[in-house]
Protein backbone atom coordinates (compact mmCIF):
# COMPACT_ATOMS: atom_id res chain seq x y z
CA UNK A 1 0.00 0.00 0.00
CA UNK A 2 1.20 3.46 -0.60
CA UNK A 3 0.20 6.28 1.61
CA UNK A 4 0.48 10.03 0.70
CA UNK A 5 0.01 13.52 2.36
CA UNK A 6 -2.45 15.72 0.56
CA UNK A 7 -2.52 18.02 3.80
CA UNK A 8 -3.96 18.86 7.10
CA UNK A 9 -5.74 15.29 7.92
CA UNK A 10 -6.55 14.80 4.31
CA UNK A 11 -4.34 10.76 3.07
CA UNK A 12 -4.19 9.18 -0.26
CA UNK A 13 -3.86 5.47 0.58
CA UNK A 14 -3.65 3.18 -2.83
CA UNK A 15 -3.76 -0.48 -3.65
CA UNK A 16 -3.23 -2.25 -6.67
CA UNK A 17 -7.00 -2.32 -7.30
CA UNK A 18 -8.06 0.87 -5.34
CA UNK A 19 -7.63 4.32 -4.07
CA UNK A 20 -8.96 5.71 -0.92
CA UNK A 21 -8.84 9.64 0.38
CA UNK A 22 -9.60 10.79 4.15
CA UNK A 23 -11.46 14.04 4.95
CA UNK A 24 -11.35 16.21 1.97
CA UNK A 25 -13.87 18.79 3.64
CA UNK A 26 -12.00 18.56 6.83
CA UNK A 27 -9.08 20.24 4.81
CA UNK A 28 -11.37 22.86 3.57
CA UNK A 29 -12.77 23.77 6.47
CA UNK A 30 -9.32 24.40 8.33
CA UNK A 31 -8.65 26.51 5.72
CA UNK A 32 -6.38 24.89 2.83
CA UNK A 33 -7.28 24.69 -0.44
CA UNK A 34 -7.48 20.91 -1.90
CA UNK A 35 -6.03 19.91 -5.27
CA UNK A 36 -7.70 18.00 -7.91
CA UNK A 37 -7.89 14.28 -6.54
CA UNK A 38 -8.25 10.29 -8.06
CA UNK A 39 -9.83 8.04 -5.57
CA UNK A 40 -12.49 5.03 -5.96
CA UNK A 41 -13.76 5.82 -2.03
CA UNK A 42 -13.74 8.93 -0.06
CA UNK A 43 -13.86 8.53 4.31
CA UNK A 44 -15.18 11.06 6.34
CA UNK A 45 -14.95 10.52 10.03
CA UNK A 46 -16.46 13.69 11.30
CA UNK A 47 -18.98 15.19 8.87
CA UNK A 48 -21.91 16.11 10.71
CA UNK A 49 -24.52 18.84 8.71
CA UNK A 50 -27.04 17.31 7.22
CA UNK A 51 -26.57 15.13 3.55
CA UNK A 52 -29.23 16.50 0.89
CA UNK A 53 -27.27 14.57 -2.08
CA UNK A 54 -23.34 13.75 -1.19
CA UNK A 55 -21.01 15.08 0.77
CA UNK A 56 -18.70 15.64 -1.83
CA UNK A 57 -21.66 17.70 -3.83
CA UNK A 58 -22.80 19.37 -0.93
CA UNK A 59 -19.10 20.55 -0.01
CA UNK A 60 -19.06 22.01 -3.93
CA UNK A 61 -15.72 19.26 -4.08
CA UNK A 62 -17.53 16.95 -6.91
CA UNK A 63 -15.31 18.60 -9.27
CA UNK A 64 -12.13 18.44 -7.09
CA UNK A 65 -12.68 14.74 -5.83
CA UNK A 66 -13.16 12.40 -9.18
CA UNK A 67 -13.28 8.92 -9.57
CA UNK A 68 -9.91 7.06 -10.37
CA UNK A 69 -10.70 3.28 -11.58
CA UNK A 70 -14.35 3.29 -10.36
CA UNK A 71 -17.54 4.70 -12.18
CA UNK A 72 -18.57 7.15 -9.47
CA UNK A 73 -16.63 7.81 -5.39
CA UNK A 74 -17.76 5.63 -3.35
CA UNK A 75 -18.38 8.16 0.33
CA UNK A 76 -18.25 6.26 3.28
CA UNK A 77 -19.51 8.39 6.80
CA UNK A 78 -21.17 5.71 8.59
CA UNK A 79 -20.48 2.73 10.68
CA UNK A 80 -20.38 -0.50 8.81
CA UNK A 81 -17.80 -3.04 7.31
CA UNK A 82 -16.99 -2.33 3.86
CA UNK A 83 -15.40 -4.78 1.17
CA UNK A 84 -13.98 -3.24 -2.22
CA UNK A 85 -11.61 -3.93 -4.17
CA UNK A 86 -9.51 -5.93 -2.11
CA UNK A 87 -9.95 -3.64 0.54
CA UNK A 88 -11.50 -4.24 4.19
CA UNK A 89 -12.76 -0.70 5.86
CA UNK A 90 -14.15 -0.82 9.04
CA UNK A 91 -15.72 1.66 11.27
CA UNK A 92 -17.63 0.95 14.44
CA UNK A 93 -20.84 1.75 15.67
CA UNK A 94 -19.67 4.56 18.27
CA UNK A 95 -16.38 4.90 16.47
CA UNK A 96 -15.01 8.09 14.33
CA UNK A 97 -11.85 6.31 13.05
CA UNK A 98 -11.02 3.65 10.31
CA UNK A 99 -9.56 0.31 9.61
CA UNK A 100 -8.29 0.18 6.42
CA UNK A 101 -6.94 -3.69 5.72
CA UNK A 102 -5.17 -4.49 2.62
CA UNK A 103 -4.34 -8.37 2.95
CA UNK A 104 -2.30 -8.44 5.76
CA UNK A 105 -0.88 -4.97 5.91
CA UNK A 106 -3.52 -2.98 8.87
CA UNK A 107 -3.55 1.23 9.12
CA UNK A 108 -5.95 3.03 11.53
CA UNK A 109 -6.83 6.17 10.39
CA UNK A 110 -7.96 8.92 13.32
CA UNK A 111 -8.52 12.18 11.90
CA UNK A 112 -11.92 12.66 12.82
CA UNK A 113 -11.17 12.19 17.08
CA UNK A 114 -11.21 14.91 19.84
CA UNK A 115 -10.16 15.22 23.31
CA UNK A 116 -13.70 13.38 24.07
CA UNK A 117 -11.88 10.19 22.93
CA UNK A 118 -11.35 7.40 25.21
CA UNK A 119 -8.06 5.37 24.56
CA UNK A 120 -9.54 2.17 25.96
CA UNK A 121 -11.10 1.79 22.89
CA UNK A 122 -7.97 1.16 20.32
CA UNK A 123 -7.03 -1.21 22.87
CA UNK A 124 -7.89 -4.41 21.03
CA UNK A 125 -7.23 -3.55 17.34
CA UNK A 126 -4.79 -6.46 16.59
CA UNK A 127 -1.46 -5.74 15.31
CA UNK A 128 -1.23 -2.01 13.74
CA UNK A 129 1.11 -1.86 10.99
CA UNK A 130 0.07 2.28 10.12
CA UNK A 131 -1.49 4.92 12.44
CA UNK A 132 -2.37 8.03 11.06
CA UNK A 133 -3.06 10.18 13.84
CA UNK A 134 -3.89 14.10 14.49
CA UNK A 135 -1.46 15.57 17.09
CA UNK A 136 -1.99 18.97 17.18
CA UNK A 137 -3.07 19.39 21.12
CA UNK A 138 -5.86 21.90 19.55
CA UNK A 139 -9.57 22.78 20.57
CA UNK A 140 -10.36 20.11 18.13
CA UNK A 141 -7.66 17.44 18.41
CA UNK A 142 -6.73 14.91 21.34
CA UNK A 143 -4.29 16.66 24.11
CA UNK A 144 -0.63 15.10 24.06
CA UNK A 145 -1.71 13.06 27.85
CA UNK A 146 -4.67 11.34 25.30
CA UNK A 147 -1.99 10.58 22.40
CA UNK A 148 0.56 9.03 24.26
CA UNK A 149 -2.29 6.45 25.48
CA UNK A 150 -3.20 6.01 22.23
CA UNK A 151 -0.01 5.67 20.67
CA UNK A 152 0.93 3.10 24.04
CA UNK A 153 -2.83 1.23 23.62
CA UNK A 154 -2.24 0.82 19.48
CA UNK A 155 1.66 0.05 19.72
CA UNK A 156 1.93 0.74 15.64
CA UNK A 157 5.11 -0.13 13.88
CA UNK A 158 4.79 3.47 12.17
CA UNK A 159 3.47 6.54 13.35
CA UNK A 160 1.99 9.15 10.50
CA UNK A 161 1.22 12.42 12.10
CA UNK A 162 -1.37 14.71 11.31
CA UNK A 163 -3.49 18.34 11.74
CA UNK A 164 -0.49 20.42 13.32
CA UNK A 165 0.30 24.08 12.20
CA UNK A 166 1.23 24.71 8.51
CA UNK A 167 0.78 27.79 6.84
CA UNK A 168 -2.59 28.89 5.42
CA UNK A 169 -4.79 27.36 8.68
CA UNK A 170 -7.85 29.56 9.80
CA UNK A 171 -7.16 28.11 13.46
CA UNK A 172 -3.52 28.38 14.13
CA UNK A 173 -4.04 27.32 17.88
CA UNK A 174 -2.57 24.45 16.99
CA UNK A 175 1.12 22.34 17.86
CA UNK A 176 3.69 22.33 15.25
CA UNK A 177 5.41 19.20 14.52
CA UNK A 178 8.49 19.78 16.13
CA UNK A 179 6.76 20.61 19.39
CA UNK A 180 4.94 17.05 19.03
CA UNK A 181 8.48 15.43 18.27
CA UNK A 182 10.40 16.54 21.96
CA UNK A 183 7.54 16.45 23.63
CA UNK A 184 7.52 12.27 22.90
CA UNK A 185 11.16 12.50 22.60
CA UNK A 186 11.22 9.98 19.68
CA UNK A 187 14.36 8.99 18.16
CA UNK A 188 13.62 7.44 15.02
CA UNK A 189 11.88 10.43 12.47
CA UNK A 190 12.18 10.71 9.28
CA UNK A 191 10.56 13.11 6.51
CA UNK A 192 9.43 11.43 3.32
CA UNK A 193 7.23 12.48 0.44
CA UNK A 194 5.24 9.11 0.29
CA UNK A 195 4.99 6.11 2.47
CA UNK A 196 5.42 2.26 0.73
CA UNK A 197 4.45 -0.08 3.34
CA UNK A 198 3.95 -4.18 3.54
CA UNK A 199 3.95 -6.82 6.06
CA UNK A 200 7.60 -7.62 4.72
CA UNK A 201 8.87 -4.16 5.45
CA UNK A 202 7.41 -3.69 8.77
CA UNK A 203 8.40 -7.20 10.23
CA UNK A 204 12.58 -7.00 8.39
CA UNK A 205 13.23 -3.06 9.21
CA UNK A 206 10.64 -1.87 12.16
CA UNK A 207 12.14 -2.45 16.05
CA UNK A 208 10.60 0.63 17.50
CA UNK A 209 7.69 2.84 16.44
CA UNK A 210 8.99 4.69 13.36
CA UNK A 211 7.70 8.41 13.38
CA UNK A 212 7.25 9.58 9.46
CA UNK A 213 6.05 12.87 8.61
CA UNK A 214 4.74 12.87 4.94
CA UNK A 215 5.59 16.41 2.77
Amino acid sequence: MKIKRIGWTSFLLTSDNLSVLTDPTSMVDAGLSFPKTKTDVCLFSNYSKPVKDSILKDSKLESKVVPDKRDAVMEIDTAGEFEIGGLMIRRGISDNFYIVDEKSVRVVYMGGTDNTFNPDTVKDLGDVDVLILPVGDGVNFMSFDNIEKVISNIDPAILIPCAYKEAGLKNNDVKEKDEFVKHFGFGNVKNESYLSVSKKIVEEEQKSVEVIFLD
